[in-house]
């Protein structure tokens, strides 16, 4: 389970303080008088992402692709779909069979984010002849669903796998690594795993969400029962690096060095626990423009498509851009 109220930047840096001021204010006024009342807003809080607008060029992406809905839990997932034969327009040649036999890799988005956040990755995967598949988790982009999670990002993707048949390969980024490892616990499988910034566990979040709100002790632990009782499962028992520890798949992460939403350190410590875990460090790209560098995804690509993921450090501009294969 993961949220976390991040104050909203703007130019002078302070559009969200009124907001989380009165947040605060009315959590001080209702905790000592309704404690479980408190929790229970709480609680919505911690499960509320915000959702933001697609850029252009995300929208023009998603308009070569097909678009769908598969059920899941009462209500459904936006999906999409890019096959490297033709784009959305050429799709009635393509016949069901010829779609099941193609080596399947999804995109998996990170918090507040939206599938299409990864769609640069796509034109490359295309040309190497993969199917390419993204979706909106559960209280993000356009799925209707207002609760959000970990376990719901993860559950999400069970449901797609099995919709989709074999996966070749997922590519996750941020909270979106960090489920589909937990995805692996129920049951989802892929022949390779590429995280880009995953974090360990929605510990550190939880911290910061109770934190940021000022929420009194007893109100904060009624909120984790809460949580702990909806998802059937205790926060120190949501740390994937148990769920690396146990795959011996081939595992790609990506990270930068100053990652400000989650620290480097995170990477490491997942890259430490698997048994085939490869890590490759990067610099000057924060928590989202990594997901557009060239360099990052030549990287990527190569390991999805069975080549070695750490080839482009001997390039040239590789040695220059990795800055930790350069030592």
């Amino acid at each position: 389970m993961s949220g976390t109220m991040h104050p909203k930047k703007s130019t002078n840096g302070r559009t969200f303080a009124p907001a989380l001021r009165a947040v605060r204010t009315g959590f001080r006024v209702l905790s000592p008088r309704a404690p479980a009342l408190a929790a229970r807003w709480a609680e919505r809080l911690f499960l509320t992402a915000r959702r933001h607008q697609r850029p252009i060029w995300e929208s023009q992406a998603l308009s070569t692709a097909t678009h769908d809905r598969l059920a899941h839990e009462g209500a459904w997932l936006p999906t999409w779909t890019w096959t490297p034969s033709a784009d959305a327009s050429d799709m009635t040649n393509a016949t069901p069979a010829t779609l099941e036999d193609l080596p399947t890799v999804i995109l998996v988005h990170g918090w507040e984010g939206r599938g299409s956040q990864l769609a640069a990755f796509v034109p490359e995967l295309l040309t190497r002849g993969f199917r390419v598949v993204t979706f909106d988790a559960p209280g993000h982009g356009d799925a209707p669903s207002k609760r959000a999670s970990l376990v719901d990002h993860a559950r999400a993707l069970c449901t797609l796998g099995r919709a989709l048949g074999p996966v070749h390969a997922v590519i996750g980024h941020s909270v979106g690594g960090a489920a589909t490892l937990l995805a692996t616990r129920y049951g989802f499988r892929a022949e390779r795993l590429a995280l880009i910034a995953p974090p360990t566990t929605p510990t550190s979040y939880l911290d910061v969400f109770t934190r940021t709100l000022d929420l009194a002790p007893d109100v904060e632990e009624a909120m984790i029962a809460r949580l702990e009782a909806r998802y059937s499962v205790e926060f120190e028992e949501l740390d994937v690096r148990v769920d690396a520890e146990r795959l011996h798949q081939p595992m790609l992460v990506v990270h930068d060095h100053d990652d400000p939403i989650v620290p480097f350190a995170s990477g490491e410590a997942i890259v430490g626990a698997a048994p085939r875990g490869k890590l490759v460090g990067v610099s000057a790209l924060g928590h989202r423009a990594i997901l557009r560098a060239p360099h990052v995804l030549d990287t990527v690509v190569r390991f999805v498509g069975d080549q070695d993921a750490t080839s482009f450090a001997r390039t040239l501009d590789g040695e220059l851009f990795m800055r930790d294969m350069r030592w």
